[in-house]
């Protein structure tokens, strides 16, 4: 599946999902996921926040926990499932 079929699937622009693949939380991935940019740039970064955990449907602590086994790659791939998942 190409990027544009991927970004389709999760909602989101391929611009989107591009950003998302370097690193960089933006705002679609965030809408799509019910949270807040900056939530989103945090996880990314190593920070699981509150609505990063109610995105994945688990505690603040358990979402930082599993942030801190998948690493940031992990993170990044784990917003791109979420995403998927997430009816229109």
């Amino acid at each position: 599946m190409s990027l544009v079929g991927v970004a389709g699937a999760m909602g989101v622009t391929t611009s989107s999902l591009e950003n998302l693949i370097s690193g960089k939380a933006t705002v679609g991935v965030a809408g799509r996921l019910g949270t807040t940019t900056a939530a989103l740039q945090d996880f990314i970064d190593g920070v699981a926040r509150v609505g990063i955990a109610g995105a994945i449907g688990c505690t603040t602590k358990t979402a930082q926990e599993l942030r801190e086994a998948i690493g940031k790659e992990g993170a990044i791939g784990l917003l791109v499932g979420l995403s998927v998942g997430r009816k229109s």
